[in-house]
Parts: structure tokens; sequence; C-alpha cells
């Protein structure tokens, strides 16, 4: 007869042959106690009852040396005689450790159920290591609707009323005061500002001990979002291209606007005066205004006819350490626990201004009365040619379809100081502001898992205080009402500094702060993991995702007290009279919501 298997019918031989003899678990006790040792119930003639001597000397059996175990005996006897020992020498201790035991490493838990039933527990699998990736979609906090610029100053129709009635009519300024929809050097709100959406990633890694308790290292990052408004996207004519050769020259030193006050454009090299004006007509927008606290009562806006841009920045990123306790709620597909940790986390805000103003007034050649300080007169802003000249909304021109009011010529004119001579150049003004966060402090929170292997939607709720270290940095040049010329005129007097050899940006401006304080932070989030990958064709094959699943999820992070670059602005300009934009520190709230697309790995 062939074996196939030969193991089983050996190991049977091996127990036959041993089926008589006594088999110890460990070695014999020794004769005294040790510390530490458990020490077990051996024979001893000497502690015996006189009863169960005279029982062995009937036997005529010699007492036992010492040392020897007891035999076992049978129903409700005297007991046996001790048993011979297999072994002979020194006897090794019963010591539980380090000899193997069949509980080593066995975690135990047991518990008493709300009905009054104690229910048991056990596992030997250690710790549960976990590792997921995750690409993410954010959307930082916009700035929100406020001013930019200085809430409470006077709008530049209100500024120009006068000027604007003399040059035209009660009717024509009413058109504009009755009519939000038309805009004239309005000033603009941050919700110009698109979304301030950015990618980003994220990394989770920690383990579970046997009682469920864990702990868990979080690191994500979100690139930084770019978000621009130019007030050109909204104008109702847009600059050609064809035109900006010409431009370039007249808004160059040496100025070819004449700076007499006659209105002549001198002349430039194969181009005539009457086109001079038409591409002026064409190219100078009515854009958006930036209000000012000029010192006056009622301030002023500054208007901008060549470009208005207004920049936001955000980024962020941050780390977390957190421990798990054992769930205080256990149930099947229920698990809720407490959970407590530190928080670092950065925040940087930038926000960015540019206006560019021609420095020009402009007015109707039919109807001008001279130089009308602040004036820069335009058409309707309807987005039609009414007096189908090739432009739309004229500068310097009323387009009107009845040929009433208005005529094909405007006049345009720098103003002059009359103390240095010198005429208002086109000025760019900028203002740039940046703030650093600094977040760090503990944590608080609950998390909870709803299901099981397959699918679990859980989520984490966390409250923290946190230290807030910031610093405000404030930049920029050229704030200040451009088109005023005349440092002796009471209402209406020269706001910014010529420049020199020897201080090219006299109007420049800078400012810094560093600030320590206390921030509440809350974050929410929640997931849910599936197994996926082993139900998809290809992906079921690969090594890499056989203990994987999917993850998507949702997280919002919002932090109190934080100082954004855009509110932080006192918006002041006269410089002439030492008025400069500078901090004024404002704090808000500011939010963060992530989707997230990731894989978590058990292992």
């Amino acid at each position: 007869m062939r074996l196939l298997n030969w193991l089983a019918p050996v190991l049977s031989i091996v127990l036959i042959s041993h089926a008589y003899s006594t088999v110890h678990g460990q070695g014999y006790p020794p004769s005294m106690p040790q510390n530490g040792m458990i020490q077990p119930v051996s024979f001893n003639s000497a502690n015996v009852p006189g009863f169960f001597q005279n029982v062995q000397s009937s036997m005529g059996a010699p007492p036992p040396p010492p040392n020897f175990f007891q035999a076992a005996t049978g129903g409700y006897g005297a007991p046996g005689m001790p048993g011979i020992p297999m072994n002979a020498g020194t006897q090794a201790p019963l010591n539980a450790f380090p000899q193997m035991s069949p509980f080593e490493k066995m975690f135990q838990q047991h518990r008493v159920d709300k009905n009054g039933l104690w229910s048991y527990k056990s596992t030997n699998a250690g710790k549960k290591y976990f590792f997921s990736m995750e690409a993410l979609f954010a959307r930082y906090q916009n700035p929100g609707g406020a001013l930019i610029g200085n809430v409470g100053s006077i709008s530049y129709l209100d500024l120009v009323e006068d000027e604007l009635i003399d040059a035209t009519d009660d009717e024509f300024f009413d058109q504009f005061s009755e009519n939000e929809g038309l805009n004239y050097f309005n000033a603009a709100h941050y919700n110009k500002v698109p979304k301030l959406n950015a990618p980003g990633s994220r990394l989770r890694w920690g383990w579970t001990n046997d009682d469920q308790s864990g702990f868990e290292f979080t690191g994500w990052w979100i690139a930084r979002a770019d978000s621009s408004w130019s007030a050109i996207e909204d104008s109702t004519h847009k600059p050609n291209p064809a035109n900006q050769a010409i431009m370039d020259i007249l808004l160059s030193p040496p100025n070819f606007i004449d700076p007499t006050g006659t209105g002549v454009v001198s002349s430039i090299p194969g181009v005539t005066t009457a086109e001079i004006n038409t591409i002026l007509q064409n190219e100078l927008m009515n854009l958006a205004g930036l209000p000012l606290d000029d010192g006056t009562v009622n301030g002023v806006t500054v208007p901008y006819d060549l470009d208005f841009r207004v920049k936001v920045v955000s980024q962020a990123w941050g780390t977390n350490a957190t421990w798990m306790s054992t769930p205080f709620v256990d149930k099947k597909a229920l698990k809720i626990r407490t959970l407590a940790g530190a928080r670092y986390m950065q925040v940087r805000e930038g926000f960015g201004f540019v206006g560019v103003d021609s420095g020009l007034l402009y007015s109707d050649a039919n109807n001008i009365a001279g130089i009308r300080p602040d004036l820069k007169l335009f058409s309707l802003p309807t987005g039609t040619d009414e007096n189908e000249d090739g432009i739309i909304d004229n500068a310097g021109v009323v387009e009107d379809d009845d040929a009433g009011t208005g005529t094909s010529t405007a006049f345009f004119v720098a103003p002059v100081d009359p103390v240095t001579g010198l005429a208002v150049t086109p000025t760019t003004t900028y203002v740039n502001s940046k703030v650093d966060t600094n977040l760090a402090g503990p944590e608080l929170g609950i998390q909870f898992d709803i299901g099981g292997d397959k699918f679990k939607i859980w989520g984490q709720t966390k409250v923290g205080i946190m230290a807030n270290q910031e610093t405000i940095e404030l930049e920029g040049d050229n704030v200040g009402m451009i088109i005023r010329a005349d440092p002796d005129d009471i209402d209406r007097p020269k706001a910014l500094i010529d420049p020199t050899v020897d201080d090219p940006n006299p109007n420049a401006f800078t400012d810094r702060q560093t600030h320590t304080h206390v921030s509440p932070l809350f974050e929410q989030s929640i997931f849910m993991e599936m197994s996926l990958f082993d139900k998809i064709p290809v992906l079921k094959r690969m090594k890499l995702l056989e203990e994987a699943k999917f993850k998507f999820g949702y997280t919002y992070i919002v932090a109190g007290e934080i100082a954004r670059p855009f509110d932080s602005i006192r918006w002041q300009g006269m410089p002439t009279r030492g008025l400069f934009p500078s901090i004024n520190v404002k704090r808000e709230s500011w939010s963060v919501g992530t989707w997230s697309l990731g894989i978590d790995w058990l292992y």
C-alpha cells in the first residue's frame, strides 16, 4: 500500500507511543518558594494529618521524599500514593513568564451592556495601520461685498455735479443719479472678484489599536489662488488694438496734450489732430473710481480712465496630530469616539490694486468754458452708438441721436501747476497689502463611523483655540486725486507731490505691523469609503489596490479673528498734506472648503 500523506501516520505512531506517559507543561517546582514564582501544592509527609499517616503505614509504604507531586485520587477515598517523577535532578520553577502562553498578546475587553448583560470581546490583531492620499479641490472664502476704498467719501458723480450740469443740463445729470445701472466712475466692491478656486493634496497616516483607540497624522496643502477683476470687463466699450501705438506716444513723456488750456493737441508725425481727438474719445474709458479720505469733510473719489484692476491672492496649508479614544458608543454599525490633538496652520492672503489715469480733463467742445475742475465728461454708458460716429459711449462727447446736444469734437486738456509750470501726466496708482497668519494650538472633537468594512461613512468635528501670530504689510504709490494741479486752490488743492531727480517716488508709502492674539477654529469633515477597486476589471488585478478603498469627502475649516488684507487698509490719500494709506487692522472670519477624492489603504 502506498501512503500519500506520510505525516498523519507518523504523528499517530508518536502519539500512541506516549499514550501512557505523564506529560508536564513545565518543569517541577523548587523545594522553596521564590519571589515572583507560583508554588504549587506538593506532598510533604510532615504536613499530612495523623489519619493519612496511619493509612500509609497500614499500606506498608514508606513516606515519600519531599517535593514529589501527589498522585490523583479516585472517588471519595483517601488520597493515593505520590507519583513517581519521570525525571531526576534539579527542578525548574513553575513560572508564567517567559514560557509560552495561549493568551499571549491577546486583547480582552469585558463590559456590561445597557441591558445588564456582560459582553466579551477579544482580538489578537495588534495595531492596524492606515494611509490615505487625496486630491483636493478647494475654494477659499471671497473678500465679500465690501467697498474698495474709504466708506463715506462722496461719489464722483456728486463731486462733479455742478460742473457736469454746466457742461450739459440737469436732465443729463438726473439720468445718472436716478439710474444705478449707469456707471459714472462708480466705486467698485470686492464681490466683483471671481471665486478663489485652487487644487491641493492631503496625506493621512496613523493606526488603531486592539481597543479601537488610535493616532493619526494629517498634512494638507492648497495651491495659491489668484483671482482678479478689471473694470474694462464691464466697460461698454473696449480699447482698440489699432490705436495703441498712438496712445503709447500720447501717454508717454513729453506730454503731447497741450497744457495751455486751449484744448489743441500737439502734432504727431503722420497723425492729424482730428485723428488724435477721435482716438482719445475711443480709448479713454468710464471705468471706476477709488473713494479716499483726503482730510476734507466729504473726501473725494479718484476717477481712472485707462485701467482699474484688483487682485486677491489666498493660500493655506496645515498639519495636525490627533489621538482617538476607544469608542464610547460601540454598536455593530455605529461608533462614536472623542478626539484630542494639536494643529498648526498657515494662511497667506494678499490684495493688489492698480489704477491708471490719463491725467486729462475733458468736455464737449461746443459747451466748454475753460477748464472745469475734476470733470471727465462721458456719454451715457448704454453700449450703443447713438450719434453713429463709430465710437460707442464717447469720452468728452455727449451722444444724442436727436443731434440736440453735443458734437463730434471733444476738448482734452492736462491741468498745469501754476507754480512749477508742470502739467499732469498719466499716473499709475498701486496699493499692495499682504497678511501672513500662523495658527497653532490644541483642539478637541468627536468622530463618528457608520457602516462596515465594505462601505463606511465617517466624519470628524473639531474645535480649537489657536495662538495667532500675524504679520501685515502695506505698500503703494500715487494715492490721491491725480487730476488736480494747483497747490493753492482752496476747494481742490493739489494732492500728489511732483517727483524730482533726488526723489523720483515722493508719493510712495510703506507700513508694517505684527500682532499676536487668540483665534477660534472649527473644522467639519465627512468622508465616504467603499471597496470599489475589486469590482473594476483592470484595477482589481493590481497588487497595489488589493487592500485599498475609494475615498470621497468634504472638509470645511473656518477660523475667526483673522486679519484680511483688503479690509485692513485705511484708505486716505493726500500726500501733499502728509496723508498716505496705512494699516487699519480689521479682523473677521476666514474659511476654506475642499472636496476630496483619494485612496485609503489598510495594512
